[in-house]
């Protein structure tokens, strides 16, 4: 838990009192590469912090799956739009790596929200941070080059490229993993 308390002294107005507020609400969950915490179609129940560990978030486009996202330690993770919805999720959210969670239901969140102002302004950060990323994302598929995607990937997080299968990495960038191995090639030869 010293982790979650950690990321949330981050935020501004934060008081030890958050802490103990949100502490009766939460549990530890442990998920395995592979499994899911979140499938496509489901409404989603949660907001996890990821303790340790790997996620990817997907959707099927066409039957292929797009990687729109990689969420590592310290960060949360959920289906926004079906959690503040509550309807079935476009996407899935599957862990890549052995991973500990520490998990907070709607419902609870939503108890927070009603008394503490600090959990409201959580809320709304995260949704902001949420849409600035999904945004600079789009972006980034749209007016960058493949090579320069993973370029621009290589320099932002070169550990998380070592933790993510190709396949995985290549569906984010939106390329084949052809395409991505000959840009790897390509890019070790210079």
């Amino acid at each position: 838990m010293d982790a979650f308390k950690e990321y949330l002294q981050q935020y501004p107005n934060y008081k030890p009192s958050d802490f103990d507020a949100v502490l009766p609400y939460l549990s530890i969950k442990e998920v395995d590469a592979g499994e899911y915490l979140l499938r496509q179609g489901k409404i989603c129940k949660h907001i996890a912090f990821i303790e340790s560990g790997l996620f990817r978030l997907y959707y099927l486009n066409d039957g292929k799956e797009v990687t729109n996202c990689f969420c590592k330690e310290n960060t949360l993770t959920t289906s926004y739009s079906s959690l503040i919805l509550q309807k079935p999720s476009d996407i899935a959210i599957q862990a890549i790596e052995p991973s500990r969670l520490i998990i907070l239901s709607n419902d609870s969140l939503q108890k927070l929200y009603k008394t503490h102002s600090f959990w409201q302004q959580l809320g709304r950060i995260a949704a902001e941070n949420e849409f600035i990323t999904t945004e600079e994302h789009n972006r980034f598929l749209k007016d960058v080059s493949a090579t320069n995607r993973y370029q621009l990937l290589l320099e932002k997080d070169k550990q998380l490229l070592q933790r993510v299968p190709l396949n995985y990495l290549a569906t984010y960038l939106q390329i084949t993993p052809e395409t991505l191995s000959r840009i790897r090639n390509k890019l070790a030869r210079t």
